[in-house]
């Protein structure tokens, strides 16, 4: 039904565009121009119905954000609706069954319009508000009852101003209770000719939801500003927002500040979330408000149109009135429950469900780099999350979604931008490169070794090609590459990072290889053979470059000493015992402080364990002092950090692989074939442990495993379904 209703859109939206008017096909509709200080339209249709139908089914396709009411009930759960695309290549329809909604007579379906980032106005230095595709929020869609389409969207349905007056993806919502029910600046819908040459398909990530709900842990009076102003702490750091109660008399204000950080007076820090964002004059960033209607025993509310990425919100209440209750709600990417990681170890676990909020408050519709400051989906943080993604959570049709956006984003000469969506001020031949650029080849890779389907690999088959075709004419005079961020958020003290040239080099080299990979699998030997020839140029050009002998590549940082292990066959010949020992003996050199970036974060800690230093591994991890993982936990956020010191971003996931680590290492799960069809169980039982236990959700069904102490003696766990081919 989904997919039938969001093809029959997908035809007339062409229709529309080609200005058919003998017809009843659909039309792309707004409530007018968008100016920043507009109202959130409301685009409505009223019908009659004779008798209530079987089955009736809305399907619309959405530049914007929308929520949908018929009769005044919202249709389904879902928030943030739809995940946004790259929206001058592709915009996503839902299909929204209203069946139950429908009653004999006269009925409404009224479509509230948010902006997102179809029309994110605020000045930054990404490009959005000059981006092509920017303008007011729309819709083309129709609704059909027993398989007929009673209308379609076209010049008669009516427009008018919602009470949503102000809604900004980076500044926040502003709502006026006082004017629900009004119909203000009642109109014809204006029909707008959708020419961006974006197309419609059906909406294939999973949706936003709300979530876990939390209470204020302490509140603060700030008697500096006056007798109505106080600041909730809510003990974690999140994406979301605040619902509230409150109760007075009509017109009275209340204001939220959001912030996940305050400085050493108590106050909101503000300069975080502000350093990319430009606040205007009227609307500051990371604020709503709601005015009140009045209502006797109170009102209820929570914005519809943005999400915000804090711990403490201000309240500031203007007029008169009193907040009855205050709670946040967590918003994220509806993901299941794909496995669960248990240990004795207290500073692990506070570390494994860190880094789960980490990763859902960056999984708003799409994988994002923090809540507040940016909300971007920066490529090199979502490749370097998956796997822990994956082993946590059910997320695989959200990664395609991603990589479809990376798809529709990637440039005739193979180039593809760091942030999704992107415009074309900001994107390409700087952040990005390949240890961002990566994510175009560990999508498919990861859901084939996770799920077993390769659907997503052939379908980015030729955009990787061309990448790597692009990529040949980027190579310097030795065959190597540099350009991009590399290991990022580095920490080497007085030692500067590890080259660009190296990381990038490596990432290459393991492109050719996989691409050689889906060559074979696909039919094309003779490229597979080229792919797998260019992987071993770049190996000895790297070797050359970078191997100084003995163990030794580069300076010997850690991130130097790992790449080479962590991609498959790149080390020089025979060499890496010598290596990873070397590695080993500089971890414990640093007292297992983590010297790297977010590259290094990854590799190292895999490395170790692969060549018998799983002890060393799991000390980075718990080891309190800065530089290191567990530093940070002593902040109370519950999330990971921006950097080592912990003075940028408090919610970040660019440093999360320790969870996947864990599955794959401590509790000893191995994927040897795709689907999980063939697993090694190899785990590693760590000194001063008493357990680690992992269950994963594989196509087969739940694996179990891993290992706890009793009496002395090691007790090993590994249960798997039937299906499973277990190794040990």
């Amino acid at each position: 039904m989904k997919s039938a209703g969001i093809a029959i859109v997908a035809t007339l939206v062409c229709a529309a565009d080609m200005a058919v008017s003998a017809t009843a096909a659909p039309r792309w509709i707004s409530g007018g121009a968008a100016a920043p200080e507009d109202p959130a339209p409301i685009l409505a249709k009223e019908f009659c119905l004779d008798a209530k139908p079987a089955q009736a089914v809305f399907t619309v396709a959405v530049a914007g954000w929308c929520e949908v009411y018929v009769n005044g009930e919202k249709a389904g759960r879902d928030v943030l609706s739809p995940v946004v695309c790259q929206p001058d290549r592709r915009t996503s329809s839902l299909s929204l069954d209203v069946t139950n909604m429908l009653r004999t007579g006269t009925n409404t379906l009224e479509v509230w319009l948010g902006n997102g980032w179809q029309n994110s106005f605020t000045a930054d230095p990404w490009g959005f508000a000059a981006a092509p595709w920017i303008g007011a929020p729309r819709i083309c869609g129709e609704l059909v009852c027993d398989g007929r389409a009673l209308f379609a969207t076209d010049g008669e349905w009516l427009a008018y101003d919602s009470p949503i007056v102000f809604n900004s993806l980076r500044n926040g919502e502003c709502y006026d209770a006082r004017k629900e029910g009004e119909r203000a600046n009642e109109r014809p819908a204006t029909v707008e000719k959708y020419g961006t040459g974006a197309f419609v398909s059906p909406e294939d990530a999973l949706p936003c939801r709300e979530g876990e709900t939390f209470e204020p842990k302490s509140v603060v009076e700030r008697l500096l500003y006056g007798p109505d102003i106080h600041i909730y702490d809510f003990g974690a750091n999140i994406a979301g927002w605040c619902e509230i109660e409150v109760e007075g008399e009509a017109g009275a204000k209340v204001k939220l500040d959001y912030d996940e950080s305050v400085n050493s007076r108590g106050l909101l820090r503000s300069d975080n979330r502000r350093l990319y964002i430009k606040a205007g004059e009227k609307r500051p960033i990371s604020h709503d408000e709601y005015i009140l209607a009045g209502r006797p025993g109170g009102e209820k509310w929570h914005p519809r149109f943005t999400y915000h990425g804090f711990r403490y919100v201000q309240v500031d209440i203007r007029g008169n009135a009193r907040l009855k209750s205050i709670r946040a709600r967590f918003v994220h990417s509806a993901f299941g429950r794909a496995g669960t990681l248990e240990t004795s170890d207290a500073t692990f676990a506070a570390l494994q469900a860190a880094t789960e909020r980490s990763y859902l408050s960056n999984f708003v519709g799409i994988p994002t780099d923090c809540p507040h400051r940016e909300k971007n989906g920066w490529t090199g943080d979502a490749q370097l999350a998956m796997e822990t993604g994956l082993w946590n959570f059910d997320a695989k049709d959200s990664y395609v979604h991603f990589l479809r956006m990376m798809l529709d984003a990637q440039r005739p000469n193979g180039a593809v931008p760091c942030i999704l969506p992107c415009t074309p001020k900001f994107g390409y031949f700087w952040g990005s490169g390949p240890a961002y650029d990566a994510v175009l080849f560990e999508i498919p890779w990861q859901i084939y070794r996770f799920y077993g389907d390769d659907a997503p690999a052939r379908e980015a088959y030729d955009a990787m090609k061309r990448y790597l075709a692009y990529m040949s004419a980027q190579a310097d005079e030795d065959g190597l590459y540099a350009y991009g961020l590399g290991d990022w958020s580095n920490w080497y003290k007085d030692m500067p990072g590890t080259p660009v040239r190296l990381t990038d080099s490596a990432y290459v080299y393991q492109f050719n290889r996989r691409l050689a990979f889906w060559a074979e699998r696909f039919g094309e030997a003779e490229y597979a053979a080229d792919c797998t020839a260019a992987a071993e140029r770049i190996k000895v050009a790297f070797n050359k470059a970078f191997y100084r002998g003995d163990g030794l590549y580069g300076e010997g940082r850690l991130t130097e000493l790992a790449a080479p292990l962590y991609f498959k066959g790149l080390c020089a010949d025979g060499e890496e015992e010598k290596v990873a020992k070397r590695l080993a003996l500089a971890v414990r050199a640093n007292a297992h402080e983590a010297h790297f970036g977010i590259l290094g974060a990854k590799w190292t800690p895999r490395v170790l364990a692969d060549y018998g230093y799983a002890d060393d591994a799991f000390k980075m991890f718990v080891q309190p002092n800065m530089p290191g993982w567990a530093y940070n936990l002593q902040f109370g956020d519950g999330t990971l950090r921006e950097s080592w010191d912990g003075v940028d971003s408090h919610n970040h996931i660019m440093f999360g692989d320790l969870s996947a680590w864990a599955y794959e290492y401590a509790a000893g799960i191995v994927p040897l074939e795709p689907g999980f069809s063939k697993i090694a169980f190899r785990p590693h039982v760590l000194e001063g442990i008493d357990s680690f236990i992992a269950t994963h959700k594989t196509p087969s069904g739940e694996i179990r495993a891993g290992w706890r102490r009793v009496d002395g003696n090691v007790e090993y766990i590994c249960e798997t379904p039937e299906g499973i081919e277990v190794v040990k």
